[in-house]
């Protein structure tokens, strides 16, 4: 009885206790070069790293500490005391200092943001993957960002490149995202980023009619296929763009490489290139990589919808086989029906592991020719790595959405007696710090 009655008064005392807000530092500082995640580095007048968003490299801001971790600071720059040529006038606003994630490079010009991203990808491969794996992509001619076909021009601010975009419903109805490294639902007023078609539904309007679609917590998804007309997709239901509900058990798209037309067929709650012209840059880059003759023998890991694996197939032609992984259930559906014109390709679902890649080799009848892998942002890691080196590809192709986890992937592919034959980044994901490469390997 005195146990108990003890633990109630202790749980009463925290109940009973309140949080004061702490009101974190502000700090002057010089901006350094661009870092791993969107910010860039800076010291304070201590000598401690401190990261910080919303600047630019040689820049003087006061910045206001978001966070600590050890002997490191997390910062936002809140007023700019000597500016840089590259800084413009924020695209996107709202997702400035304290605002919502997703647009953390919007305050950089276009080009300037490649060279951002350029001098990132670089790092990593150096710090990550270390001085061997630098110095071969440096004498095949270093690491250069490209913008997608269609984004060269300078003055362009490069708005209107998403056909997918995520939203959260707040407490008051309105959509929004969530404050950077929060749960805070931020309400938004536009979605600069998103294709025209979606920013003409009038989503974000205080009297929006889509607001009797929705309820508080509710996640939307909006999908313009092509860049086309959009579908909103609220829970397990699907709108068109005048707000009526239809069926639909794939969304269409269309994919130019080279000559060639190809069309898919994609769940709306799939994962697709967000970018408008996205999926053909990277296809075109893969087929390219691969490399690949009429007969080939193709292996495919994290193989989604099979935006790489028609490709492959029809490259390969009838005398060639083609076999693809993928864990989601519903990706490889779409990709068996993406894969229907080629009988000599099939598409399975399994763990991307060791023994699933052991497994695929076994339906594949032979060490494939090339080996074709687009893991998830964390990268395909060691042991898949090793696993692939071990069914001894002739070629790999490596397709990386973090710098930091292609450039370990990379490495110990390297170590598994592989040499980077070729390398290439672009910006599929212009305001964000996110980057897109692709690496092919050769077996030594």
């Amino acid at each position: 009885m005195t146990n108990k009655g003890h633990q109630n008064r202790r749980r009463q005392h925290r109940r009973n206790k309140r949080t004061v807000p702490v009101e974190m530092p502000i700090v002057d500082l010089t901006i350094g070069e661009p870092a791993h995640g969107g910010a860039c580095v800076a010291r304070d007048e201590d000598g401690r790293v401190v990261f910080v968003r919303h600047a630019l490299p040689g820049e003087r801001v006061r910045a206001r500490i978001t966070s600590t971790r050890n002997s490191l600071a997390w910062a936002d720059a809140i007023e700019i005391l000597e500016v840089s040529p590259n800084r413009v006038e924020p695209l996107w606003p709202q997702a400035g200092p304290g605002g919502v994630g997703g647009g953390e490079l919007s305050h950089v010009a276009p080009v300037a943001q490649r060279e951002w991203k350029t001098q990132v990808v670089a790092g990593q491969l150096r710090r990550v993957g270390g001085e061997e794996l630098a110095a071969c992509i440096g004498e095949l001619g270093g690491v250069k960002v490209l913008p997608v076909p269609g984004d060269e021009a300078t003055d362009d601010m490069l708005a209107h490149r998403r056909t997918r975009i995520e939203l959260v419903i707040d407490e008051d109805g309105r959509p929004g995202m969530h404050r950077h490294r929060g749960h805070e639902v931020l309400a938004l007023s536009q979605m600069p980023l998103a294709v025209e078609s979606i920013t003409a539904l009038g989503l974000f309007d205080e009297d929006s009619p889509w607001r009797e679609l929705w309820k508080p917590g509710d996640r939307i998804r909006i999908v313009a296929p092509d860049g086309g007309a959009p579908v909103v997709v609220i829970g397990q239901s699907v709108y068109d763009s005048n707000r009526q509900e239809i069926e639909v058990d794939q969304l269409e798209w269309h994919v130019d490489v080279g000559d060639r037309t190809f069309t898919y067929g994609v769940r709306p709650q799939g994962f697709w290139q967000t970018h408008v012209r996205g999926a053909e840059v990277l296809a075109g880059a893969v087929l390219e990589g691969a490399d690949v003759r009429p007969g080939a023998t193709v292996m495919e890991l994290y193989s989604g919808a099979g935006l790489f694996s028609a490709v492959l197939a029809d490259a390969i032609g009838s005398e060639g086989r083609l076999v693809s992984l993928e864990l989601d259930e519903s990706a490889v559906a779409d990709a068996a029906e993406n894969l229907a014109p080629y009988e000599w390709a099939d598409a399975f679902v399994g763990d991307v592991d060791a023994q699933g890649i052991i497994d695929l080799t076994d339906e594949l009848g032979s060490a494939p020719d090339v080996l074709v892998l687009d893991p998830p942002r964390a990268g395909a890691g060691r042991g898949v790595c090793q696993a692939i080196a071990r069914v001894t590809p002739a070629r790999i192709v490596l397709v990386s959405c973090d710098p930091a986890a292609g450039a370990r992937d990379l490495r110990t592919l390297m170590d598994c007696g592989y040499q980077v034959e070729s390398f290439q980044a672009w910006d599929l994901f212009p305001h964000t710090h996110h980057v897109e490469t692709v690496a092919t390997l050769a077996r030594i």
